[in-house]
């Protein structure tokens, strides 16, 4: 399992690499395959250039990517995401999804909370509406909302 806090809380005295491999050491990955993996997502989130800096000079979009690349490390069944898409510009949250899709396609599974509705109704096999700490609603997507948006059923269910 993986999870990825909305606001990425990461060892800010360490390089971005230095982070990186600190994880892969946490999980055992391999040298050969942690650089594969490295290279490889640092590239897609355009954060290579930047991974000799330490993570006390990255915004916090930067941390954010760098919180991605060290959750998809290890290739984790699970991964817990709370608002995954804040502070990443649109390039990166496109690939976000696309990362996610394929994370499920392949037989992982992915919970994320997100007050993005639209981004939850487009990405979601099943949603869960809580309020006030209570489960409220839950199903697949096409049994929550039905002919609605999510959007309206969250907004009736809010004003019950």
């Amino acid at each position: 399992m993986a999870y990825i806090p909305d606001n990425p809380d990461l060892y800010d005295f360490m390089s971005g690499v230095k982070y990186l491999n600190f994880i892969a050491d946490v999980f055992g990955i391999s040298a050969a395959e942690r650089a594969e993996k490295i290279r490889k997502y640092a590239d897609l989130f355009e954060l290579t250039a930047d991974l000799s800096q330490p993570i006390s000079a990255y915004s916090h979009g930067m941390k954010q990517k760098l919180a991605l690349i060290s959750a998809w490390l290890h290739a984790p069944k699970l991964i817990v995401m709370d608002e995954p898409f804040v502070g990443l510009d649109p390039k990166s949250s496109h690939l976000l999804k696309e990362m996610m899709r394929e994370h499920c396609e392949a037989g992982g599974a992915i919970f994320f909370s997100t007050h993005v509705l639209e981004v939850a109704e487009k990405l979601c096999d099943k949603v869960a509406i809580i309020k006030q700490g209570r489960l409220i609603k839950v199903g697949t997507m096409e049994e929550v909302k039905g002919d609605d948006s999510l959007e309206e059923v969250f907004l009736e269910l809010e004003a019950e």
